[in-house]
């Protein structure tokens, strides 16, 4: 969920304006003079075409402010905004998720943006800014609410001659056997789950024993961690999921190239937001019919001490504390965020709006599967499990569990081997980057 691609330099674009006024932040009237600042986010072609839509919208207000809109791949999201930040040539305006927007502020990389006098951040709750506020103050402001949920296409369950799983109940031992179910009983290249580890680790270890504690000390265990392995081996041993060597092509593909939005996988652990990407993908589009896609609530959430969802912001907006125009950037990300008129188009693509004006005033304009999140994030209200704040340190987290993950999937390690392995590269990662 946290990766993506490379940035175009914005100094050079900005140097050729001259050394502007607007390098403060404000009080007092807004520049008027030509700016052009550049904007980084991942996600589907569809995001980026719906992004480009609120960009013009927002220059038709303003015709001073240029913003040039660079959507990023996936894979290398944050490898490359960490060289742009290293080579002093980082993008102005920047999506970020997970332990970054701590990560960076707290090396000095992102504006405070409680100072910000163009943005609006008293509209948020304490506990949605949580994960971007340092030292008492706010670096990134949240695009929408989401959970981790799994996917699943009827269609295919139908085609199996299978039901929808009771995801009130059912066990991590019971997903297994219905995945491998679904596999044996449908065409050669359709699966019963596409598996991405990395997605559902948090998830899967906050059933039990979570991934970090409160002061950022890795708490999960050995024994938690070899289950998973252990799990994900039954589905590879059993068919329920594709082959390693698919596996790994398919890790870090955008939702179009997934076998999910394919139409050929039963199941996929995603974020609720991403629902009708993935069904547009598939060319499933929704109507009310007995195989649209649909939500469920993973396995295990009341097989183990507590549930491991949790409703969290999806990303957040942050802007480059060297910007030589934050007052302009502010304007522009308090427009994504606070603006109804940027809401009518953006609607759920980065979760439900966690302004809650915002939220009320899209609410009736959602369509089929925005309505089907809405109600399963209403639904499960009481059934999430207590949120928390990736440590800044935990950066490494995703690359770390796919490396891992792909070694156990070529039979070069043990689930026990990965487990130790795992919590030995963390502690590595966390001494590195404390």
């Amino acid at each position: 969920m946290l990766a993506a691609g490379a940035a175009v330099t914005v100094l050079a674009a900005s140097a050729c304006q001259g050394a502007p006024e607007s390098g403060e932040q404000g009080p007092g009237p807004l520049p008027t003079d030509p700016v052009q600042l550049t904007f980084w986010w991942w996600g589907s072609e569809q995001r980026a075409k719906t992004t480009q839509q609120v960009i013009e919208l927002f220059e038709a207000k303003y015709p001073f402010i240029d913003i040039v809109g660079q959507p990023q791949d996936f894979g290398n999201y944050f490898t490359n905004l960490a060289t742009r930040f290293a080579a002093g040539d980082a993008p102005d305006i920047i999506t970020m998720g997970g332990a970054y927007p701590l990560s960076y502020a707290q090396s000095g990389n992102l504006l405070n943006l409680s100072e910000a006098s163009d943005l609006d951040t008293s509209v948020f709750p304490e506990s949605i800014l949580v994960s971007a506020t340092y030292e008492g103050n706010v670096y990134g402001v949240p695009t929408g609410a989401n959970s981790i949920a799994l996917m699943a296409n009827p269609e295919i369950f139908k085609q199996a001659g299978v039901e929808l799983p009771d995801d009130d109940t059912w066990t991590w031992e019971e997903f297994v056997h219905l995945a491998n179910e679904i596999s044996a009983k449908t065409p050669d290249g359709i699966y019963g789950v596409e598996m991405r580890i990395f997605d559902i680790i948090g998830a899967y270890a906050g059933q039990r024993t979570p991934l970090y504690d409160s002061k950022g000390n890795i708490t999960v265990s050995e024994a938690v961690l070899t289950d998973m392995w252990e799990m994900e081996l039954d589905l590879l041993q059993g068919g329920g999921m594709p082959p390693a060597d698919l596996t790994f092509e398919l890790m870090t593909v955008g939702p179009e190239q997934t076998l999910f939005g394919q139409g050929r996988a039963a199941m996929f652990f995603g974020y609720s937001n991403q629902l009708g990407t993935y069904a547009t993908a598939a060319g499933n589009e929704a109507g009310g019919a007995d195989e649209d896609f649909t939500l469920l609530r993973i396995p295990g959430e009341t097989q183990y001490n507590q549930p491991g969802m949790t409703l969290l912001p999806s990303q957040y907006y942050t802007i480059n504390v060297d910007t030589p125009y934050p007052r302009q950037a502010a304007l522009f990300v308090n427009f994504l965020v606070n603006s109804t008129e940027a809401g009518e188009l953006i609607l759920s693509d980065r979760g439900l709006p966690s302004s809650p004006a915002v939220r009320s005033h899209i609410t009736p304009l959602l369509g089929p599967y925005e309505q089907v999140v809405a109600q399963f994030i209403s639904a499960n209200n009481d059934n999430y499990g207590p949120s928390f704040v990736p440590p800044a340190w935990a950066t490494d987290v995703n690359t770390i569990t796919q490396r891992i993950d792909s070694q156990v999937l070529a039979r070069q390690l043990t689930p026990a081997q990965a487990a130790a392995e795992w919590i030995k590269q963390m502690q590595e990662s966390k001494q590195a980057n404390s």
